[in-house]
């Protein structure tokens, strides 16, 4: 269960940052050769490096896994507009909306989670 929260928490940090970078981008948007710039959110998730464990008995898990790093990456594809910047202002409204929709459930997740854990606790009273 704190596994499950730790690893929402740091969602929750890269929504966070997200939602700065894009931001960003946004104010930067009619900035002369501005180039855009988002989070790798597949590092956090599918970026894992496996730690090795001695197991003692079949039943035992192999390894543990732990999280990849975030990275803020510069898209470098072709401008579309005449002054250089790449940045799409509606692509990056977009963006935030489904980067705040991310942060939303995540922290829906923990909020249940903690909501059990508190039920718990006051079961045992």
């Amino acid at each position: 269960m704190f596994k499950l929260v730790d690893l929402m928490s740091q969602g929750l940090d890269a929504a966070n940052l997200r939602h700065k970078v894009l931001s960003n981008n946004l104010a930067n948007a009619n900035t002369p050769n501005f180039r855009r710039s988002d989070v790798d959110f597949s590092a956090i998730f599918q970026q894992t490096t496996t730690i090795p464990i001695t197991t003692t008995h079949k039943s035992h898990l192999p390894s543990i896994r732990k999280r990849g790093s975030i990275q803020i990456v510069q898209d470098r594809t072709t401008s579309m507009r005449n002054d250089g910047s790449n940045v799409d202002m509606d692509r990056e409204m977009v963006l935030i909306l489904e980067n705040q929709l991310h942060y939303q459930a995540m922290t829906d997740v923990i909020t249940r989670r903690l909501s059990l854990l508190r039920s718990v606790i006051g079961e045992g009273r």
